[in-house]
């Protein structure tokens, strides 16, 4: 026997101990404990709370213990040597061997060292505990388990040490022997069989698993990655002078809307209420629906709380950080590994401030593997809705449902927007459950600033009775008067297509929407960004664009072309137009009422379209914050159009079923399918593409690769593979037979006379 300190690991050629392990992993589990105790107790009583608590440190104390056997040692050290055990199982059976399982604290923290790593129907996890299906396999099973066992005499007397040593382990009695262990297999019957029922979130017992399981693997994780220190304070952030609607919110405690324009200062306002109503290290989401402006917020954050503190989450994160240090760097091994690390970091439960997208909080109540550790952050949470008018009746029916069961786990909400329609006010007010207070930036109080800035005319709206296309010599004019010009089409195809023929009269005509490969795009959308700014030389006169340009650029056009779309995405648009106040007096926005019905219906919900021009201000109207509000108001006001209800309903129920499965210790295995059915859209490889790609990928150089898919909607989707256009690649990649140009961007329509895929 040796009372040599064991490894928990090997990092860059160094050992970490497992006594430093383990007592870091602890620290932080007591930090989060301190930070969320008063939550557990809202939410769960004091007894729960106090066994969760109990339970959790327990567990991170001892959840590595079966580490120091012989043959895992050895493993640490010999990549050749396989142990082919899990080391939590003994772990488990140290604790077990000390305690009564029938205690409530003790169950918590077994079940919680017996998951860390693998969910409670893993079969190696069961068989290696000794829950075997056969019953003629039981005596192998148990064999395994002694033999394993005995390894840790190597290491029993540190055991023995650790454990008399440690706080509150010291309290229960250190078995005498590895004979001694039992086998983990009656309390996984028991555990299984308990939680079978147990459905979420209103088994205050299922709840106390969930918790205890994922705020251990949260430290453990955390403190595997570097990271030893669980933030709980922010620093003060400095804001210029209040606004009237500003000192009001940051004033009130509890869930709040708040109505105010772009450029009035929402997010001052947003913060300030969060840290108003922030108690004891509670975590801070603010949430967009798009990922670029989350690029930008996360910016703006970092600028006042610093790098440290806030954390960016999102499908595209590891991309956008990637491209980022690969241009700084040139070289992919360094990019990749400084965009990996920042990112991991930003997933773990540690910085205080999370920018995200509500898809990275609804993916962990579809029950995606180690949903335990999202959910247990989100307890207790400040909810910051920003842009909460942008989702569809699909994406706003999960955030209904979403923040009903996080209302019931203490959560706390703040719901911002430009336009705010009173029937999805009333929505999100049912789901909170308590009355939320309302503010808004036209306040009686306003002073000289707000009055000022309501009644600015950036936009006077011009109405055509024409199409988009029929406006193109308009568009010229425009241009040819030196006007930086931003024309708007609903579809790519349509976009294409204008593009081609401004450009035969044109110079200086850039084009931009959703089909261009990940690398083009950004390029491009860097090379506009630039050009507007006047950071780089760029001969820019039009911008030929879809949706992309609403949310994807933070840009000022002197005037605008666009087709009809409904009013909430028209707004956004002609948000592009003067965007600054450069035009003191406004300027002219152009919108075309004539378009194709059977092309934009697939776009657009065509009730709401014809809505929008129905309240309309007439032409020449100067469209001011308060006719704005005023138009929104009436297209919405019936509500959503009866196939948007009926999306609604189907969308809401069908997530009430998907909470209703969720278990903790297990994963949903229908989760992930369900959650990525979300995106209404598939990516594909343009076949002219795939040298470059085979390439990257040779090379192991797969975000490269990754840059050279193009997203496509499903109906795009379905039209390639009707035609035998689409060719499932060994990876699982699709590749198109469809031509792609730099200029134009991916060409579904056109066949690619070259080829033909079978």
């Amino acid at each position: 026997m040796s009372c040599t300190d064991p490894l928990a690991k090997k990092a860059d050629n160094q050992g970490i101990t497992l006594t430093v392990h383990l007592q870091q992993v602890t620290n932080y589990a007591r930090a989060i404990a301190d930070a969320y105790y008063p939550h557990w107790q809202h939410i769960l009583g004091d007894d729960w709370a106090t066994q969760i608590r109990q339970g959790l440190v327990l567990a991170a104390l001892t959840h590595d213990l079966g580490k120091a056997t012989e043959g895992f040692q050895k493993s640490l050290h010999s990549r050749k040597h396989r142990w082919e055990f899990r080391h939590e199982v003994l772990s488990a059976a140290l604790l077990l061997a000390a305690a009564d399982p029938d205690n409530e604290t003790i169950a918590l923290a077994v079940a919680a060292i017996l998951t860390h790593h693998r969910d409670l129907n893993d079969s190696q996890l069961a068989n290696d505990a000794g829950r075997v299906a056969i019953p003629d396999l039981l005596p192998n099973a148990r064999r395994k388990f002694y033999d394993k066992a005995k390894e840790l005499m190597t290491h029993w007397l540190w055991l023995r040490d650790f454990w008399t040593q440690s706080d509150p382990l010291r309290q229960l009695p250190f078995p005498d022997s590895p004979d001694c262990l039992p086998l983990p297999a009656d309390f996984l019957q028991q555990l299984i069989k308990m939680l079978s029922d147990s459905c979420l979130p209103n088994n205050h017992k299922a709840v106390a698993f969930l918790l205890t399981r994922g705020c251990l693997m949260a430290a453990d994780h955390a403190v595997s990655a570097g990271v030893t220190v669980f933030k709980t304070s922010l620093p003060s952030p400095a804001v210029p002078p209040l606004r009237p609607f500003q000192k009001q919110i940051c004033q009130w405690t509890g869930d709040a809307f708040l109505e105010a324009p772009t450029g009035s200062g929402k997010t001052i306002a947003a913060l300030l209420w969060a840290l108003r109503n922030r108690q004891n290290g509670d975590r801070i989401f603010y949430l967009l629906p798009y990922q670029a402006s989350i690029e930008a917020m996360a910016d703006t954050l970092t600028e006042k709380f610093g790098d440290e503190y806030v954390g960016v989450l999102h499908a595209r994160a590891l991309d956008y950080a990637f491209r980022e240090y690969f241009e700084e760097t040139g070289e992919y091994e360094i990019a990749y590994a400084r965009a990996k690390s920042e990112v991991d970091l930003n997933r773990l439960v540690h910085k205080p401030i999370k920018v995200a997208t509500p898809f990275q909080l609804l993916k962990w109540l579809f029950g995606m593997p180690r949903f335990e550790i999202g959910v247990s952050e989100m307890v207790g949470g400040l909810f910051i809705f920003d842009e909460i008018h942008a989702y569809d009746p699909h994406i706003v029916a999960l955030i209904v449902e979403m923040v009903k069961l996080l209302k019931k786990w203490n959560g706390r909400f703040l719901f911002m927007s430009a336009t705010f329609p009173p029937f999805l006010k009333k929505l999100l007010q049912d789901a909170l459950g308590t009355t939320a207070a309302e503010f808004s930036l036209c306040s009686e109080d306003a002073d000289q600033w707000t009055r000022t800035f309501l009644s600015c005319v950036r936009h006077r709206l011009r109405w055509h009775d024409k199409s988009l296309e029929d406006l193109l010599p308009a568009m010229i004019q425009a241009a040819e008067q030196g006007n930086r010009v931003l024309v708007v089409a609903n579809r790519v195809a349509q976009a294409q297509e204008i593009y081609r023929q401004l450009r035969n009269h044109l110079d200086g005509v850039r084009l931009l929407h959703s089909r261009f490969i990940r690398r083009d795009r950004v390029h491009k959308e860097k090379e506009i960004i630039e050009a507007l700014q006047n950071k780089r030389q760029i001969d820019l006169r039009i911008l030929v664009a879809t949706q992309v340009v609403e949310v994807s650029l933070d840009v000022s056009f002197d005037t605008i072309f666009t087709e009809i779309a409904p009013v909430d995405d028209l707004l956004q648009r002609l948000g592009r137009v003067n965007r600054y106040g450069e035009h003191p007096n406004g300027v002219d926005v152009h919108i075309a009422r004539l378009f194709a019905r059977e092309q934009l219906r697939w776009v657009y919900e065509l009730h709401r379209v014809s809505l929008t021009l129905d309240y309309a201000p007439g032409d020449d109207t100067p469209l001011t914050v308060a006719a704005a509000t005023d138009w929104v108001n009436k297209v919405y006001e019936a509500g959503w159009t009866q196939k948007e209800t009926e999306r609604f309903d189907q969308s809401k129920k069908a997530f009430q079923c998907v909470l209703q499965s969720l278990r903790p210790l297990y994963h949903v295995s229908e989760g992930r399918e369900e959650f990525y059915g979300l995106v209404q859209s598939v990516e594909v490889l343009p076949r002219q593409l795939y040298p470059e790609y085979d390439c990257y990928l040779t090379n192991k150089h797969y975000l490269l690769a990754s840059q050279l898919v193009v997203p496509i909607p499903l109906s795009t989707f379905h039209m390639l593979k009707k035609a035998g256009r689409l060719k499932l690649l060994k990876n699982g990649v699709l590749m198109a037979d469809a031509p792609y140009d730099y200029e134009l961007g991916l060409l579904p329509t056109e066949v690619d006379s070259d080829v033909v895929i079978i």
